[in-house]
């Protein structure tokens, strides 16, 4: 049983949660609207879970991969 929270692996690594996050990632990477979402709450520092942080990494959108680097940037000065 998939449990994000707890501290044995074979509970937080679930082969089928890795799959279905990479195919939430590519069928929301254009999502224009989710990827703003998700990075505001990144500019809030309310943290994100890692669906949300699959769909930055997959997003192509380049003025949107620079927005991410730059507030992650931000956020590294911030916290660094």
């Amino acid at each position: 049983m998939y449990n994000p929270k707890s501290l044995k692996a074979e509970e937080f690594i679930s082969d089928e949660e890795i799959r279905e996050t990479l195919d939430y990632a590519e069928k929301n990477k254009d999502n224009t609207e989710l990827v703003d979402q998700i990075i505001e709450k990144a500019r809030l520092r309310k943290g994100l879970s890692h669906r949300e942080a699959s769909v930055l990494l997959a997003c192509e959108n380049e003025e949107k991969i620079k927005e991410i680097f730059d507030l992650a940037q931000q956020i590294k000065k911030d916290f660094y």
